[in-house]
């Protein structure tokens, strides 16, 4: 295995559809294997193929973008209704 990948652990699969609001089978359809796989790799009977890794780590990471991206949103918008403006840059609410 690739330094480059992280280990997919049953629960780092389970959690991650969970957090997307998929169903094994929304999850399987994205990764081009069967919901039986994704249920197994869930119950600890199997785990994922290297060949299924990238596709994980890509769907993981959009995930936490928009998890960043819904974090900040409700700030934004508290910082624009007390200014006069139409918009506001990511840096002035870091």
């Amino acid at each position: 295995m690739s330094d480059l990948y992280s280990i997919w652990t049953a629960n780092r699969i389970h959690s991650l559809r969970l957090r997307l609001g998929w169903s094994c089978s929304d999850l399987a359809r994205r990764l081009e294997c069967t919901s039986l796989e994704v249920l197994k790799w869930e119950l600890q009977e199997n785990s994922p193929e290297e060949k299924y890794f990238s596709k994980l780590e890509f769907i993981e990471k959009q995930a936490e973008e928009v998890s960043y991206e819904m974090q900040i949103c409700p700030l934004a918008e508290s910082r624009l209704e007390s200014t006069d403006k139409e918009q506001i840059l990511l840096d002035e609410l870091i």
